[in-house]
């Protein structure tokens, strides 16, 4: 743009600051009008004399400028959110802002600013994208703003004043707002709950067709707790169990409707915490020994263990003369620990137990219908075992994973991880396996199932675990576990190992042989498998739209594989491998972003009407966007197919250059020989 050599225009260079000469001039007015009220002759001489003085004081300048023709400024936001994203409306946002903006630079007389907006935690902040397009950007030289959108914005404010300034801002919707779509909205969630205990949920359906039947699913870690048929548009209460102690990623889902933009809306999250209520163990030991006590300390440790715990002092069919008063505070009470109240213990453990006639085979077969409903069962074997005496031969044999040759070994061995031990959850990182201490006795067995975790150093099982029906069991084949707590031959890891077993006994998932977990991670997301044998195949991942890929997992240790995953899209995410499922979000838990989709204007539209904008709708692949013109002053900024920026025809002074028109004492000299002439006429 060529620059323009402008005629001469008029300036002052004041003798005085101008509150000064604007009082004198308020004197001179008030001057002027009592003369004339009191029949002055001579008005309008001496209102020419005392506007020349003004003048002289004023110094008339005559000033040449040379202006430049500023280009006019406007700003393209390009909404490149979540909501788009989902939607699949991301590239045809992008598409007609290149067309508009490809339009608009055939103008040499406009800048275009494009700026992509993205969501945050509060939703897509379309307001604060605009203001600071624009916010270096003289007012004088804003044409306008379009924004071309889904309709979802965080931030309209209330007050909308300030975006007149940067008016007209026009609104490009793209999608099809008669396009339907089914949502679920959780209303109420619960943080904890109790093991096992009830706890509710609330939510709502949203569908395009009011009062639809919808199949609403709880499920946690892919197994479903709870699925129900709800009415769209009314709130539904759906109680669920507490699944779990610590954290579990409850998932509520809708079946999908007639109308979908996505169904990754139609998925809401949250993170249930389960708390147990304190675990309930029985402690039968067979006979004082040293490794009594070992137990008794590491379950009354466990501030969350209710312990219970009987030693037998004597056999019942021992003959001697001790009062009966002397061999035990109180009396075994059988039945209502192996009959009556059976089913509140989580966890049995029969520690150096011989058979006896103490416990009848009904006892027995009641423990193993506890273990086979959820329950337990721990056997640390004495020398007994190996025998006539031994808990084999009771019904729980039935669900025992190995049993006994009948032979005790009385010598020094120590204890090893098997290949199998080392890659699971109970023996897998116990410290320093190849410094264990000794232990002196070995009740020899054979494992027909279950998995064997340690062994002696000939290969003879010494800890056997497996699961039978919903509950576990595990078989120590020693009871020389006391010599690692007294430290003979360097110790061991007695407390973690008796830990981590008692715990896996009680199905802490933490311990789980099979685990896949899912965690945000460093801006992306990490999955970890926990597996006894290999993952068989890479890991399978579903975004929040619903988008599908693979990563592969890479074993960091034995038994355990990871895989980094590069993620942008907030959301609820997906983990899955074979029957593996684990859930993890990135950031917020339920994003604002995924609970409408639907293509709108009605929140848009009080910005543009503020700034002199409009609303037009551009289709869902943008085969109805309007096209955008230039309009000058009072021409209309939309119409039928067209949205308007205005030509606001700035400028910048290049040059400029200043004369006096006549010096200032001039004219006020002859303002004075004016007002004296006046005064000399009247005087005749």
């Amino acid at each position: 743009m060529s620059a323009l050599n402008l005629p001469m225009r008029i300036a002052f260079d004041p003798a005085l600051p101008w509150p000064m000469l604007g009082v004198l001039a308020g004197l001179m007015v008030m001057a002027l009008g009592l003369y004339v009220w009191r029949g002055g002759t001579a008005a309008i001489s001496r209102g020419l004399g005392l506007l020349l003085v003004l003048i002289g004081l004023m110094q008339p300048l005559g000033v040449r400028e040379v202006r430049q023709p500023a280009s006019d400024i406007a700003a393209i936001i390009v909404d490149q959110s979540e909501s788009t994203a989902m939607a699949g409306r991301t590239d045809s946002a992008r598409a007609v802002a290149d067309a508009m903006a490809l339009s608009l630079s055939q103008d040499a007389g406009i800048e275009v600013r494009v700026r992509e907006v993205r969501s945050d935690a509060a939703g897509t902040p379309i307001a604060a994208a605009l203001e600071e397009a624009l916010a270096d950007a003289a007012r004088d030289r804003i044409a306008g703003a379009i924004v071309i959108t889904d309709g979802q914005a965080s931030d309209i404010p209330a007050d909308l004043g300030r975006f007149g300034a940067l008016g007209p801002v026009h609104g490009v919707i793209v999608g099809d707002p008669a396009r339907g779509d089914r949502r679920l909205e959780l209303i109420s969630a619960p943080a904890f709950g109790i093991v096992g205990e009830p706890v509710s949920l609330e939510v709502i359906a949203h569908d395009p067709a009011p009062g639809a039947t919808v199949r609403i699913t709880a499920s946690a870690d892919g197994r479903v707790l709870r699925a129900v048929d709800a009415r769209a548009g009314a709130p539904v209460r759906i109680p669920i169990p507490t699944p779990r102690r610590g954290d579990s990623m409850i998932v509520v889902e809708a079946a999908a409707g007639a109308q979908e933009i996505t169904l990754s809306n139609n998925r809401q999250a949250f993170t249930l915490s389960g708390l147990r209520d304190r675990l309930r163990v029985l402690l039968v030991t067979g006979e004082p020994h040293p490794g009594a006590r070992v137990w008794r300390n590491l379950l009354k440790s466990d501030p969350g263990v209710d312990l219970v715990h009987f030693t037998i002092l004597r056999p019942q069919d021992k003959t001697d003369y001790t009062p009966l008063s002397e061999l035990a505070l109180i009396a075994f009470p059988t039945r209502e620990l192996f009959a009556d109240k059976l089913d509140q213990f989580d966890l049995i453990i029969f520690d150096r137990y011989r058979r006896r006639a103490l416990l009848r085979m009904e006892y027995f077969d009641n423990i193993a219908a506890r273990v086979q409903a959820g329950g337990a069962l721990l056997i640390a074997a004495g020398p007994a075992d190996a025998g006539g005496e031994s808990l084999f031969d009771t019904p729980l044999g039935l669900i025992l994973p190995s049993s006994p040759t009948g032979t005790v070994r009385e010598a020094g061995f120590q204890p090893q991880r098997t290949a199998l031990g080392a890659r699971h959850p109970v023996t897998r990182d116990l410290p320093n396996p190849g410094d264990w201490g000794e232990w002196r006795r070995l009740v020899e067995a054979s494992a027909q199932k279950g998995r064997t975790v340690m062994a002696s150093p000939d290969g003879r099982p010494l800890l056997v675990l497996d699961r039978v029906g919903r509950g576990r069991v595990a078989q120590l084949w020693s009871d020389q576990v006391w010599m690692w707590a007294r430290g003979h031959d360097g110790g061991g890891p007695h407390g973690e190992l008796l830990r981590r077993l008692a715990h896996w006994l009680m199905g802490e998932p933490e311990l789980d042989e099979e685990r896949l977990t899912l965690k945000a991670a460093g801006g992306g997301l990490v999955g970890e498998l926990t597996s006894l044998g290999e993952p068989g195949g890479p890991l399978e991942l579903t975004g929040p739209n619903g988008e599908r890929r693979t990563a592969a997992l890479n074993e960091i240790s034995p038994g355990v594989f990871r895989a980094a995953i590069d993620v942008q899209t907030q959301g609820l995410y997906e983990a899955r491998l074979g029957d593996l499922r684990a859930f993890a979000t990135l950031g917020p838990l339920n994003p604002k972003e995924a609970s409408a989709l639907t293509a709108t204007g009605d929140i848009l539209r009080p910005l543009t009407q503020a700034s002199g904008g409009s609303i037009a709708f551009a289709g869902e692949r943008g085969e109805t966007a309007p096209d955008v013109r230039r309009v000058g002053a009072g021409e209309a900024v939309s119409g039928p197919g067209f949205i308007g920026l205005r030509r606001r025809e700035a400028y910048s002074v290049s040059a400029a250059q200043a004369e006096p028109l006549g010096p200032g004492l001039a004219w006020a000299l002859a303002g004075f020989g004016l007002l004296m002439f006046s005064w000399r006429r009247e005087g005749r």
